[in-house]
């Protein structure tokens, strides 16, 4: 017989939102293991925009986009694109996703992620200033750029329906958009700002606050694969990985996009398809601008740092896989120039791709399972993993330690 290591909280994934989970709950005075088959933050937290984005309450699917998606799949660098595939669990996700893609539907998601959202500036902020992260966190909010009035008219629209979510954003003029930005492109048409805005160097910002932890007690195993479990009637006995055995009062299962094969194995299916996204980060030049920037259109952002910039956008719904598409990572930069002609993107410092755990109803999963009562799920979170880490975080020892949850969590049902 092997050893069994009885603990606490077992967390499963070193990302933005495993780390969170760690350390809320070792914050709560519970004895944590944080394991992950790569090393802290080498999956899809280490590239993104690093943005804390409330604005970004709007789901994912909605009115409209399943015909734009089919003209998008014929577009190999298009912002979204949906390889062809017949394998049953893509067809499945399509099909969920087909039936969100509705105004009903994208304004239940809109309530239930405006309030996820609500407080993710401040609490986020509260664990840079309490953990004493060096990351450059800053609420310095995000500009939307409009090319096309058509656009511009729809960015109206989305801010006006985010204001009344408690989400509010300043409608900006062509003439004040130049003032503001004078290295956008002339043809920009108008903007809208959202000044509750954050962002922060994302890997800096994980991988600072993961060093905090063992000071905690929280014990890191990385380079640790997970390769079994032993379950007994509705509950998880045992967990084998490649550092030892465990036996764990709750499984917090944040493993992003790897989080649906290891879910399997637990005979729980989840709404969960990666979506690759990718990021180019360069050297401070002229032409970068002052704010970070969505370019609308394209669905790019643009964030500058002290001495870099990235550029990240796109979503590529193509499996489990992490090959670069040169084709997509062009796009990026020629969508950066095309609004900002002064740019020439040079010096390019390191060009990434990463899996973002897509829900089929732009919704994350946060809660415990119904099938297995000490399985808590923590994944989902597409493009906002760094935006809702801490709030996961909280919800999450909020769950383990009974405590009322911070916001209504039904809307994230892992059953739902």
């Amino acid at each position: 017989m092997y050893a069994k290591e009885r603990i606490q909280d077992l967390v499963i994934g070193a990302g933005a939102v495993g780390v969170a989970c760690a350390e809320a709950l070792s914050a709560a005075g519970r004895e944590v293991v944080l394991v992950d088959q790569g090393t802290v933050c080498s999956g899809c937290s280490h590239g993104n925009a690093g943005w804390v984005t409330p604005c970004h309450s709007l789901p994912m699917p909605g009115p409209g986009l399943v015909a734009q998606s089919l003209k998008w799949m014929l577009q190999g660098d298009s912002p979204l694109y949906i390889q062809p595939t017949l394998k049953p669990s893509m067809l499945a996700w399509l099909w969920r996703f087909y039936r969100h893609c509705n105004r009903d539907a994208q304004l239940r998601g809109l309530t239930a992620l405006a309030a996820l959202n609500r407080d993710v500036v401040p609490l986020t902020r509260e664990v840079v200033e309490r953990c004493g992260l060096d990351c450059q966190f800053e609420q310095r909010g995000i500009l939307y750029v409009f090319r096309t009035q058509a656009d511009f008219d729809k960015g109206v629209k989305e801010c006006n329906l985010l204001d009344e979510h408690d989400i509010p954003g300043e409608i900006i003029s062509r003439a004040d958009m130049h003032a503001r930005q004078p290295m956008l492109n002339t043809d920009v048409c108008g903007g809208v700002r959202y000044s509750g805005e954050a962002d922060c160097v994302p890997d800096q910002f994980v991988k600072q606050l993961a060093e905090k932890l063992p000071q905690r007690g929280v014990r890191i195993l990385t380079e640790t694969a997970v390769s079994g479990f032993e379950i007994s009637g509705n509950k998880i006995e045992s967990l084998i990985t490649s550092a030892g055995t465990f036996q764990p009062e709750n499984v917090i299962l944040a493993a992003g996009s790897w989080t649906s094969p290891l879910a399997r194995q637990l005979g729980v299916r989840l709404p969960l398809q990666p979506g690759k996204g990718y990021s180019v980060t360069l050297k401070q030049q002229p032409g970068t601008p002052t704010e970070p920037l969505n370019l609308s259109e394209a669905k790019v952002a643009v964030t500058p740092w002290k001495d870099t910039v990235r550029l990240a956008g796109t979503m590529e719904l193509a499996g489990l896989q992490l090959k670069i598409n040169q084709r997509r990572v062009d796009a990026v930069i020629r969508a950066a120039k095309s609004f900002l002609p002064q740019f020439q993107a040079e010096e390019i410092q390191e060009v990434w791709t990463g899996m973002r755990p897509v829900t089929s109803d732009g919704l994350p999963i946060i809660g415990r399972s119904g099938k297995l009562n000490n399985l808590i799920l923590a994944t989902g979170h597409a493009m906002l993993g760094l935006t809702q880490a801490v709030v996961t975080g909280r919800m999450v020892a909020e769950i383990v330690t009974g405590q009322p949850p911070l916001v209504p969590i039904e809307p994230f049902s892992p059953d739902r």
